[in-house]
C-alpha cells in the first residue's frame, strides 16, 4: 500500500474515533440531563406527598374512606378529590392549573368508573355463588340443530314462532310425560 492510501486510512480512522468518542460524550451529557430531570421530578412527587400527609383531612381521607358496605348509585353518589390532593397536585405540576384540572378530574372519573365496575363484579360474583354454589342444578346443553329445526318447521306449519323458553318448557313436559 502506497504511503499516500496509509494516510488516507488513518486520517479516516482519526475521523470515525473522533466520531465515536463525540456521539457517546453527546449521549453520556443527555442521559446526565434526563437524570437530573427525572430527579428533579421525583423530589417535586414526593414533596407533594409529603405536603398532603401533613394535612389531616387528605389523611382522614385516606384512613377513613373505604366504601365497603355502602350500595353504590352512580346517580346519587360521586368522588370529589379532597383539597389536600389538590394542594398535592398543584406542588407536583408547580401550579400549571390546566394539567391540575386534567389529572383531578381524571382521577374523579376513574375512581367512579372504578367502584361502578366493582359494584358491577359484585354482583357478578352473588350471581355466580349463588347458581353455582348454593343451588347448583345439572347443566342443560342446549341442540341449535334440533331447535332451529322445530323453529324451521313450526313456521312453516303456524307461521309463528315461539321462544326458547316456551318450547324448552314444552319439551320438558312431552319428555315428562313419556
Amino acid at each position: 500500500m502506497s504511503q499516500t492510501l496509509q494516510i488516507i486510512n488513518i486520517i479516516v480512522l482519526i475521523a470515525a474515533m473522533w466520531f465515536g468518542l463525540h456521539s457517546l460524550y453527546k449521549s453520556d451529557r443527555e442521559r446526565k440531563k434526563k437524570k437530573a430531570q427525572d430527579d428533579a421530578e421525583t423530589e417535586r412527587w414526593e414533596r407533594g406527598a409529603e405536603i398532603a400527609s401533613q394535612d389531616k383531612e387528605y389523611m382522614a381521607f385516606v384512613n377513613d374512606f373505604t366504601g365497603l358496605g355502602k350500595e353504590y348509585d352512580s346517580h346519587k353518589w360521586y368522588f370529589k378529590i379532597p383539597d389536600s390532593a389538590v394542594k398535592h397536585l398543584e406542588a407536583c405540576f408547580e401550579g400549571d392549573e390546566r394539567k391540575v384540572y386534567t389529572m383531578k378530574r381524571a382521577i374523579e372519573l376513574s375512581i367512579e368508573h372504578f367502584a361502578i365496575e366493582m359494584a358491577d363484579d359484585a354482583e357478578c360474583a352473588r350471581i355466580i355463588e349463588e347458581r353455582v354454589f348454593r343451588n347448583p342444578k345439572p347443566a342443560e346443553t342446549f341442540d341449535i340443530e334440533e331447535y332451529k329445526q322445530y323453529r324451521q318447521e313450526r313456521e312453516e306449519v303456524e307461521g309463528e314462532f315461539e321462544s326458547f323458553t316456551q318450547w324448552k318448557g314444552r319439551k320438558d313436559k312431552g319428555e315428562k310425560n313419556d
